[in-house]
């Protein structure tokens, strides 16, 4: 089957912020946040049942190398990511989201 990844506004705003704030750490370190988040949209998009479901029907994907989660939930032919949050400071932030 073939899924239909969207990525919601609030989500692209969360990843926009993240990056932000890592390339003022250092340069070129929030572009690999972005290529470690795309690397996990694509394996979602690829199998997304490949996540267990943690709240309800919320998938949360890990991101490699960064304290970040990709929260989404499958309905019918479209992957819904709703939020990309830091792990250890507000973990459970998306869940107003849901």
């Amino acid at each position: 089957m073939t899924y239909r990844l969207v990525v919601r506004r609030q989500a692209k705003l969360d990843l926009r912020r993240a990056t932000r704030w890592y390339e003022e750490q250092r340069p070129r370190l929030g572009r690999e946040l972005v290529a470690q988040v795309d690397n996990v949209l694509d394996r979602i998009t690829d199998n997304p049942h490949q996540w267990q479901v943690i709240y309800r029907d919320v998938r949360r994907a890990i991101v490699q190398r960064f304290p970040y989660g990709v929260f989404y939930r499958i309905d019918s032919d479209d992957i819904l990511v709703f939020a990309i949050v830091h792990l250890h400071r507000d973990p459970f932030s998306w869940q107003q989201r849901v």
